[in-house]
């Protein structure tokens, strides 16, 4: 197999899977084995069995028997009363679409208050990264900015005394209270790989009740992407490997804050519209708004349309530019569709792994086409040789010793 000139490509084959993946993201389909989704950072899995649907429409029953020329005229009256109250609601269903995804984009424009509300990224988190991944920092250094992370120093702690993942460093599960013991027990070149994905993961809010699915795939193709990307680093002889999930989380910036805002953006706008209408006293327009919920297929596939690398080029700029501005660089190739050739190491690590990711997901929910495979490898830049290693590490799953 042969690589093609990055110059030309296959546009149709590459914006095919590209279309396919985010249906994939924001619809039901799920990953054909449950089991793809552990991530080997919990001891057990949030379940996201989805509640069997009871809809169904109930015999009519009249079909048994001749109707009397005034039940005839009832039931056609009830079916007008129902088609109308349906093109009320898809109506007002809409309006309160457009009405949230007009709140949404707005707080997207907000650098700052994506930031701080969606992302929830403090100084100190920033400050965490740089020094674990860029220095050589003490473990006093790094116990007093976990301090200040309340939500990463309990799943540390947690995960010290964890069997499961404790046996996969070699070594014997602790139960500790202190942070830096935690860190003593877990070692700074672990540390390197796992602060990244454990503070990333929770930005994601995979165990929110809204859209569990959802959540949890996104998470799914952030560690897959993230660990492809350390994967190609290694190959690369780049020296910080470690750096993988943080490009990784910065590519998803968009999607997590897309619908952080949404959820956040969700009783606020429910809310207006039960004011309007209890104003004007339109009690059908009330009744409808209190019972409406999030809406899993349309608002995310909205929202989710809405979040562009570009948005998340602007946050990473935003927060880590001064700290890690190759990775930074390395995306902005990306949003600029820069040549695969004149694109420097990290970036095309990165245009590597994010189609290897797209595809894992695809494949792994056996949504992608065999007869697509050795194309959409050539265009991905991903020789035969990297594509066996890459399938074979299981990337989905957090590997702590490379």
């Amino acid at each position: 197999m042969t690589v093609k000139n990055a110059q030309q490509p296959d546009l149709s084959l590459m914006e095919s899977v590209d279309k396919l993946f985010l249906r994939f993201l924001v619809g039901k389909n799920k990953i054909y084995k449950e089991g793809e989704y552990n991530d080997g950072l919990s001891d057990a899995e949030l379940d996201d069995t989805e509640l069997a649907s009871k809809a169904g429409d109930a015999e009519d029953g009249w079909n048994q028997r001749i109707l009397l020329d005034v039940e005839k005229e009832r039931v056609m009256r009830e079916k007008a009363d129902k088609r109308l109250k349906d093109k009320r609601n898809a109506l007002l269903k809409r309006y309160f679409q457009q009405s949230l995804l007009k709140v949404v984009n707005a707080n997207l424009e907000n650098t700052d208050h994506v930031i701080l509300e969606q992302l929830q990224l403090r100084d100190s988190n920033v400050e965490l990264l740089q020094k674990l991944l860029v220095g050589e920092p003490r473990y006093s250094i790094l116990a007093a900015l976990l301090d200040s992370d309340i939500g990463t120093r309990k799943r540390l702690l947690s995960l010290v005394g964890s069997v499961d993942f404790m046996s996969t460093l070699g070594r014997s599960s602790r139960q500790v209270r202190d942070i830096q013991s935690a860190i003593g027990l877990i070692g700074t070149e672990v540390l390197r790989y796992l602060v990244p994905a454990i503070l990333f993961k929770y930005r994601i809010n995979a165990y929110s009740h809204h859209n569990v699915l959802f959540a949890r795939k996104l998470w799914r193709y952030e560690m897959t992407l993230g660990q492809t990307c350390t994967a190609l680093m290694l190959a690369e002889d780049y020296r910080r490997p470690y750096e993988g999930m943080l490009l990784s989380a910065m590519v998803n910036f968009a999607y997590v804050a897309s619908y952080q805002q949404y959820l956040s953006s969700f009783e606020l706008v429910r809310t207006a519209c039960l004011d309007q209408a209890r104003d004007k006293g339109e009690k059908d327009r009330h009744d409808f708004f209190y019972d409406i919920h999030t809406d899993s297929a349309s608002l995310q596939a909205l929202l989710v349309s809405q979040s562009s690398l570009a948005l998340s080029l602007s946050l990473s700029e935003a927060l880590f530019s001064k700290s890690f501005p190759h990775l930074v660089n390395a995306l902005r190739e990306e949003v600029e569709a820069v040549p695969f050739e004149a694109r420097g190491k990290l970036g095309k690590v990165l245009y590597k792994a994010m189609r290897f990711a797209k595809f894992d997901q695809l494949r792994a929910s056996r949504l992608f086409k065999p007869e697509w495979l050795e194309a959409y490898l050539n265009e991905s830049q991903i020789d035969p040789a990297t594509y066996k290693v890459l399938l074979r590490h299981e990337l989905f799953r957090f590997k702590p010793i490379w």
